[in-house]
């Protein structure tokens, strides 16, 4: 996060007034230009005015000549700082320091230039903001009192201009002071009021970024998550395919009733892992209708225990307590959290016993704990719970802090020797 009144190292070094493409394709660089042109027009012929004094004659209107080449050079920075924000303030700046040499009688247009350059610093700028107000407040003030007090000491470009004719003989020095400490705090005041202002700017600015950003997290976020599922559904499904096709080769030998009984189920697993699959990925499509259909939660649970039977497990679904009615979300956490427990004891483990607790008899918690016994390929399963060899048991921790809860994994109590995978999830 950036300092509103400090220095941004990592924002962005692009001017948020301008569009993307040439500058005469931003129909705002126009409007600017059309606008532009008619204050200056106004103003600073107001301000060039003050800067001819038309009392003395056969005068060589030096301050005139340098006014205007100051205000062109300001008229072309404030059009520059649309695109390139640091390059046009340092054009402005010295357009500014060549009018204060003008030494003009009006600077009206000049006063109106630093208001906006402060509310523009504010609201636009993202390195040096500090810097760059310091030394806009420190012009401002050294340009005010030049004009002030220049006639008072005859320092003019006009030189049958005299301090008796500007101010008259009655006025003293102490005026002058006070008339110039008034101007400065004028000055402050006004440069504060529109650096509030462009704050304000620059808030709504960093709004619409932080509404960005979320954007794009929320947007990653969901990628995680389409690659979570298509983990747990493709491992499962794969998984039960293999071990349903291993069975059935060796049984259909004998009796070839349990190949087709197999080939059923793999069938049946295909068909829903496909469908869970298009259900899935029918998020990622635009302009489509998307399938809208129920995940599968706590009541699919039984399913997965028969399909694990079907595919030669030993096992056994043992429901504690009441239960209760929980959202789709953390429903499907238990789902997966089932289905990839027991697609690693298939995995790693092979065809062992095992048993599947969902407990509801803590308040305002379930715990689910797939426990198997030892078999062929437990280390494997060790190895891949630590990252090693695979993201399985990981993503179950991550389901699981997202409902307030933990997953763990470690020795079986239930199998000696054997495998456990319990999460707690606040329901």
């Amino acid at each position: 996060m950036s300092d509103l009144n400090g220095t941004d190292s990592t924002a962005p070094s692009f001017a948020l007034q301008a569009t993307p493409g040439p500058f005469w394709c931003d129909r705002g660089f126009w409007v600017q230009f059309v606008i532009q042109s008619a204050l200056f027009l106004f103003f600073g012929g107001i301000d060039l005015a003050g800067a001819v004094n038309t009392r003395v004659e056969d005068t060589d209107p030096v301050s005139a000549v340098i006014l205007s080449v100051g205000y062109l050079v300001v008229f072309v920075g404030l059009l520059v700082q649309r695109r390139r924000p640091e390059a046009g303030l340092t054009v402005v700046a010295v357009g500014l320091v060549v009018a204060a040499v003008a030494l003009s009688e009006v600077y009206i247009l000049a006063a109106g230039i630093v208001g906006y350059e402060a509310w523009f610093i504010a609201g636009y700028i993202r390195r040096r903001r500090r810097a760059w107000l310091g030394a806009l407040l420190v012009g401002a003030l050294a340009g005010a009192t030049l004009a002030v007090l220049a006639p008072y000491v005859e320092l003019s470009w006009v030189a049958d201009l005299s301090r008796e004719e500007l101010y008259g003989e009655s006025a003293s020095l102490r005026e002058l002071l006070f008339v110039l400490s008034i101007l400065l705090v004028l000055i402050v005041v006004s440069v504060a009021l529109c650096w509030q202002l462009g704050l304000g700017v620059r808030r709504q600015h960093q709004q619409m970024e932080n509404l960005a950003a979320r954007a794009e997290l929320a947007a990653v976020t969901e990628r995680n998550r389409i690659a979570r599922e298509m983990h747990d559904i493709v491992a499962h499904s794969l998984t039960a395919v293999i071990a349903q096709a291993d069975g059935g080769r060796y049984a259909g030998k004998k009796r070839p009733e349990l190949a087709i009984e197999a080939l059923d189920t793999i069938a049946a697993t295909g068909r829903e892992a496909l469908a869970q699959m298009r259900q899935l990925l029918s998020v990622l499509r635009e302009g489509e209708t998307r399938d809208t259909g129920s995940a599968p939660g706590v009541d699919g649970v039984p399913g997965l225990v028969d399909d694990a039977r079907r595919s030669g497990l030993e096992i056994s679904l043992d429901i504690r307590g009441d239960a209760r009615e929980v959202p789709a979300t953390l429903g499907l956490t238990v789902y997966r959290t089932v289905q990839e427990s027991l697609t690693n004891v298939l995995k790693h483990a092979g065809k062992v016993r095992t048993q599947v607790v969902m407990d509801w008899t803590a308040p305002g918690a379930l715990l689910v704990s797939v426990d198997n016994a030892p078999g062929q390929g437990l280390v494997d399963a060790t190895s891949a719970a630590g990252g090693a060899g695979g993201q399985g048991l990981i993503g179950l921790k991550e389901r699981a802090r997202v409902h307030e809860g933990m997953a763990s994994w470690g020795a079986s109590a239930v199998f000696p020797g054997g495998w456990r995978v319990a999460v707690k999830l606040a329901a």
